[in-house]
């Protein structure tokens, strides 16, 4: 008891990362907020207000910034996030091969329909009819007809001439043009490779950064997510893959690449230029199931609540938008712009988590996850499955207050975040990093205990221990799963009904 009493200090601090049990009618917010860093989130106070508001994951993106914004930053999440008891993920997110245009003249342009540009390699604008653009391969992989589209596919061109190392095109669409936006090339086969040399240097600099995971932009098949894992393990670090999906030659491999990754993006921007945007809902939740079928993460992305870049409050489309993927089942909603350099970056999470809070509050109401056939073929189950399976079964036909996993690894309360349980699921392991990794899981939050090995005490003391953390009272029952012996890191194999004293 001695020794349980020693460790109750690193405990009870983290209990207001476990404010989640306690804010809402249903006990828990189960989908996660994955919210990205710029000019708008990056200073104390605001970042403060953000992990405070509900964020859970903090997004760097590679495609802007440089190393030392991004460690400042990753810096500045795990010392307020540490400060505030919570427990917030970092995820790098790599630039891959996006084509962007370069920095312009006053910082944007205005593109009149009708018009003719030339675009030209470059990084730098020096004449308003010229746009820039980082991709020295253009005129090889282009023909005349091919459509061009810039900033999500807002604005349109038609090529009209190669000429000799530049593009003649002409606006079909035209609008306000801003430096660095995306280029995309929907007609046009292009010869980029899955990883560039920045994203080589950005992986490194996130490996020595510790981030707990990394986004894989562009992916195209299961053997770009196969090559960065190689890279990643050569670097001596074992870090989750996020693959983004926003190809089509990436949705017809989707079932390969949600088995090879760690889970999936849903990067709606790209996806709804590669295709037409009336496909991306069905893709969406193509890439959702994928996903539920080989028991990994999603997060949809992508203009979740764009207007509120710009006004405080959210569109009545935007908030059906959100619910729609509560509802579709996604681990995460993420907000981008909104968040990394709109007016009202806190505004925006705490809209998303209170959207959340109430579709969550009547979504339990309707049959859960388990009740359907998520396996593709009748190959038997490992003993650990149908653990994870029991688990959430028993915890919701008792009314259980808690599933409490006991998990070195993580794994376990990811098979049974699968399921969608009602009961909200508590991983107690070792390991910080593992605790950060479940960041991402939907209805899984942590707890880091170092008595994870001494099987007897932890066992013993789990119920006073979590009376203690203000998660349950005398009386509620919590169901938990562990494997025994702990000390010899057997795979989980048993569960136990345990109501509080």
């Amino acid at each position: 008891m001695d020794s349980f009493m020693a460790q109750q200090s690193l405990q009870t601090q983290q209990a207001s990362a476990l404010s989640e049990f306690r804010h809402t009618t249903t006990g828990v917010r189960h989908t996660k907020i994955v919210g990205t860093l710029g000019p708008s989130s990056s200073d104390e106070g605001t970042l403060r207000e953000l992990i405070r508001a509900g964020l859970n994951v903090a997004r760097l993106n590679f495609s802007h910034g440089d190393h030392e914004t991004h460690r400042k930053n990753a810096d500045l999440v795990r010392r307020i996030a540490r400060e505030e008891g919570r427990t917030v993920a970092i995820l790098q997110d790599l630039q891959g091969p996006k084509i962007r245009c370069g920095k312009l003249l006053n910082g944007a342009m205005t593109i009149l329909s009708g018009a003719s540009y030339i675009l030209e390699f470059g990084s730098e604008q020096t004449d308003p009819g010229i746009i820039p653009i980082d991709y020295r391969e253009l005129v090889k992989d282009v023909s005349v007809g091919h459509r061009v589209m810039m900033d999500d596919g807002l604005l349109v061109f038609s090529i009209d001439e190669i000429m000799g190392n530049n593009v003649r095109v002409t606006a079909a669409e035209g609008g306000m043009l801003k430096s660095r936006k995306g280029v995309n090339f929907p007609d046009s086969l292009l010869s980029l490779p899955a990883m560039t040399e920045k994203d080589s240097r950005d992986l490194l600099f996130g490996i020595s950064l510790g981030v707990d995971f990394i986004a894989l932009s562009f992916v195209q098949s299961e053997a770009d997510i196969h090559m960065i894992k190689k890279m990643i393990k050569a670097l001596g670090a074992d870090i989750p893959v996020i693959a983004k999906i926003e190809k089509i030659s990436a949705m017809n491999d989707i079932h390969q690449i949600a088995r090879a990754a760690d889970g999936l993006m849903v990067a709606r921007g790209d996806l709804g230029v590669e295709a037409s945007v009336e496909r991306v809902p069905g893709y969406q939740r193509q890439i959702l199931a994928a996903a539920a079928a080989a028991a990994k993460p999603a997060i949809i992305a992508t203009q979740m609540l764009e207007s509120m870049i710009e006004n405080p409050r959210a569109t009545l489309a935007e908030i059906a938008d959100v619910a729609n993927g509560v509802l579709d089942g996604a681990d995460c909603l993420m907000l981008s712009g909104e968040v990394a350099s709109g007016k009202f970056p806190v505004e925006c999470v705490q809209t998303m988590a209170a959207i959340i809070d109430e579709v969550e509050q009547w979504t339990f109401r309707r049959p859960v996850r388990y009740a359907m056939d998520l396996n593709e073929d009748d190959a038997r189950w490992e003993d650990h499955e149908a653990v994870a399976r029991a688990a959430c079964e028993a915890a919701d036909a008792i009314e259980a207050k808690l599933i409490v996993c006991l998990t070195l690894t993580g794994s376990i309360a990811r098979l049974m975040a699968r399921w969608r349980p009602r009961t909200p699921i508590l991983a107690i392991s070792p390991r910080r990093d593992v605790i950060e990794k479940l960041a991402i899981v939907w209805g899984v939050y942590g707890l880091q205990s170092p008595l994870f090995y001494n099987t007897d005490v932890l066992l013993a003391d789990l119920p006073n221990l979590l009376k203690n953390l203000g998660l349950v009272n005398s009386g509620e029952t919590v169901v938990i799963t562990a494997g025994i012996p702990i000390n010899q890191v057997r795979p989980t194999n048993m569960v136990k009904i345990n109501r509080i004293p």
